[in-house]
């Protein structure tokens, strides 16, 4: 059960959050539907439980994960970027690296370059791409493509080709 202290911290941490988005909303120089700002929360939201679960690597980080010893190693993970073996998402002013698609040795995982190929061909971007392997699909009775990379990356691929590819 709480205690009085966890409840009135929670208290204070709710009502300083709830202070700090009326703030930014504020500054908002023009009405924002509250889908809008629900999305922008959910994508927060999101970010921060993939830094929980998997971190999220700056390029320099990424790059000496992927064993660069150069004095630049975001080099190395904007190049493989680039080539599209790997994906980033942006957070503020930064550009952030999934830990999900390295794999022990810090190499890229090879299903990412595949996932990228086909992103490129149904229109996804890199963080539709990151969403979709977060999320769970029935395609895969209810599991994320993201548990499965390792596991079984031709599956994912197969499960991300018919579900891009779905015309409604």
């Amino acid at each position: 059960m709480a205690s009085v202290d966890d409840l009135t911290r929670s208290d204070r941490l709710i009502r300083r959050s709830a202070a700090r988005l009326g703030q930014a909303l504020a500054a908002v120089e023009t009405y924002a539907e509250p889908a809008l700002a629900r999305a922008v929360q959910a994508e927060h939201n999101l970010y921060d439980r993939l830094d929980a679960e998997f971190g999220l690597f700056t390029a320099s980080e990424a790059g000496r994960r992927m064993g660069s010893r150069s004095n630049a190693p975001r080099n190395l993970a904007a190049s493989a970027r680039r080539e599209g073996r790997l994906v980033a998402v942006s957070r503020g002013h930064q550009v952030l690296y999934p830990g999900f698609q390295f794999g022990p040795d810090g190499a890229p995982l090879p299903v990412i370059a595949g996932l990228r190929a086909l992103a490129a061909e149904y229109e996804r971007s890199e963080t539709g791409i990151v969403q979709w392997l977060c999320s769970p699909t029935t395609y895969l009775d209810g599991r994320r493509p993201v548990d499965l990379l390792r596991e079984t990356p031709d599956r994912v691929l197969d499960v991300a080709a018919r579900s891009w590819g779905v015309d409604w």
